[in-house]
């Protein structure tokens, strides 16, 4: 046996939890999802009114945008509702997503009982905000990673039984898809092939060329003459799909 004197470089990131102040902008859809129209029951408008007079920056996602929040959309919490009304009482809860569609923030509960519809959401959503604005929303860029390096001496020993072999299974498919058209969604598009089933459904990021595919830890990459190539995992293969597509 022989043994060979090794030295490590091991660096550990740490990172704090991102948390409602590490986002510059609220952007809230103009046409919430739990809803049928735009603005119903001025949910939106209402929405955006109560981000602004609790100190945040909150703009309708069909507003003019400030220019870093165009190129970037990660700078922004997006702001949705859901609807738990029953037949007795309407009840939302407003929730904050990031850029890759993670629950930021859920706020509490806001219920109403009264009769007009327009009314009880309203006075529901002012309930469900309270718990924002015990927040008290300050903004905080978020920090760099901290970085720590060390130098560690570990001996190994080499055993003259051990065999390196070179692994030669390639574990990447790809394939050519063609006939799929894009439709826009409120944070990206949806992918629909000819018998309008959803193939991939995509989440916009700060760069036009590339996507996050939904539920499938893969990304969308713009690659050439109309070409995209979706990169993904399947059973612990890379799969790649390369699609003619226009936006």
């Amino acid at each position: 046996m022989k043994s060979l004197l090794v030295f490590l470089l091991i660096s550990v990131s740490v990172f704090g939890q991102k948390n409602i102040n590490n986002y510059k902008y609220i952007v809230v859809p103009r046409q919430m999802e739990v809803f049928d129209e735009a603005d119903k029951y001025q949910t939106s408008g209402l929405t955006k009114f109560l981000f602004n007079k609790n100190d945040f920056t909150a703009f309708l996602n069909e507003d003019d945008l400030p220019k870093d929040l165009a190129l970037n959309k990660c700078l922004a919490l997006r702001a949705e509702l859901e609807d738990g009304s029953g037949m007795f009482s309407t009840k939302l809860n407003l929730v904050l997503k990031d850029c890759y569609n993670e629950v930021i923030f859920r706020a509490d509960e806001g219920k109403s009982k009264i009769k007009e519809y327009k009314r009880a959401y309203q006075e529901a959503l002012r309930k469900s905000f309270s718990s924002i604005k015990r927040l008290n929303y300050k903004y905080e860029p978020l920090k760099k990673s901290t970085v720590i390096k060390r130098d560690l001496n570990v001996t190994l020993k080499k055993d003259k039984n051990i065999e390196i072999v070179k692994d030669n299974v390639d574990n990447t498919k790809t394939e050519l898809t063609s006939d799929i058209f894009a439709v826009k969604t409120s944070n990206g598009y949806q992918l629909k092939g000819k018998d309008e089933r959803i193939v991939f459904e995509l989440l916009s990021t700060s760069s036009p060329d590339v996507f996050i595919i939904k539920d499938k830890n893969g990304v969308l990459l713009k690659k050439n003459q109309g070409n995209w190539s979706a990169q993904y995992y399947k059973g612990g293969i890379i799969q790649t799909k390369v699609i003619k597509l226009k936006f």
